[in-house]
């Protein structure tokens, strides 16, 4: 493995959404935050279709962080440049403990 310190040059944060109630008992989402981290960012692919007169963009991507022992999961969520993308895979990058690969996909219907 050989990964490159300085490609980790992208910030994230690493989230996830808890529901609470107002005083008038509706649902709030609230925003927590779990992690944040430079990163690496990689666009893996990226597709556009139209279902029921919507443009879909799917577009799935690779973050590499350096390892942590906090404990991350694909319930979270990864915050990049504005940018919300649910997490699909988690993987300790060749189980070494010293870098974390986050496969992650984000849908916008525009």
């Amino acid at each position: 493995m050989n990964v490159n310190p300085g490609e980790l040059n992208k910030k994230i944060t690493i989230f996830e959404y808890t529901e609470t109630q107002d005083e008038d008992g509706y649902p709030v989402k609230k925003k927590n935050l779990v992690h944040s981290a430079n990163a690496s960012f990689k666009r893996m692919s990226g597709t556009e279709t139209v279902k029921a007169n919507a443009d879909f963009t799917t577009e799935k991507v690779r973050f590499l962080i350096r390892y942590t022992s906090k404990e991350l999961d694909r319930r979270m969520l990864v915050e990049y440049n504005k940018k919300e993308y649910e997490i699909e895979y988690i993987n300790d990058y060749e189980d070494a403990h010293e870098y974390i690969e986050i496969w992650a996909t984000r849908i916008e219907v525009e």
